[in-house]
């Protein structure tokens, strides 16, 4: 019987650390499996002859988690995983100042505080907006998305999931109010979309993962 501590990569809520426990105790030859989700390591008891560490990881990076057997790997990952994090935020940055701009521009022109949108801008604005939230989602928010993925193959769900459930929920029904703007019209409010909103939701999300590191 060997006991190992190991570092996991991918684990960013306490919901994670108890999927990863769980996977791996059912795992043949794991007797014991300790998860902590502020250390972001796992205590593992093992029977050497039944399973590995290389087996251990294998089982649950389907789940978009791994143990980090190597140090000098871990290393890597760790500042590539950080750094890609970083142009993502940055990337959405701009798009999140922008869109606080219409948002303001339209509440304050409701209530006479600034001149009304000229309808040029304001068609312009109603295709851009979506063009902005599909980059945002699609790209900064994929962790997200592949949460959701993750959630709808193997039953397990943590924090990705549900920002990727909500995510996605707000982005479909945007889009087809959008799409079907003149269809749909007489049946729900098709002015109200969630596009700048969710750019927002998904630029704090991926910012708090950033410095939760």
């Amino acid at each position: 019987m060997k006991k190992e501590t190991y570092k996991i990569q991918g684990m960013h809520c306490a919901s994670c650390a108890s999927i990863i426990e769980k996977t791996l105790t059912k795992i043949e030859g794991a007797h014991m499996v300790e998860v902590n989700y502020g250390t972001e390591t796992a205590k593992i008891s093992y029977d050497e002859t039944k399973t590995s560490p290389h087996n251990l990881s294998g089982e649950i990076e389907p789940l978009g988690y791994s143990l980090i057997v190597e140090e000098n790997h871990s290393k890597h990952s760790d500042a590539s995983d950080i750094h890609d994090m970083r142009v993502k935020v940055f990337s959405a940055i701009p798009l999140a100042v922008f869109s606080i701009f219409i948002m303001s521009w339209e509440i304050l022109s409701q209530f006479g505080m600034s001149p009304e949108m000229p309808p040029i801008w304001e068609e312009f604005f109603h295709h851009l907006l979506p063009l902005m939230a599909t980059y945002v989602l699609f790209v900064v928010g994929k962790p997200y998305l592949l949460g959701f993925y993750r959630f709808l193959r193997y039953g397990k769900a943590n924090m990705d999931t549900l920002i990727g459930i909500g995510t996605s929920a707000a982005y479909i029904y945007s889009f087809v109010a959008t799409a079907f703007e003149e269809t749909l019209r007489p049946l729900i409010n098709v002015d109200a979309t969630y596009y700048m909103m969710l750019r927002l939701s998904s630029l704090h999300s991926k910012t708090c993962r950033e410095y939760s590191r």
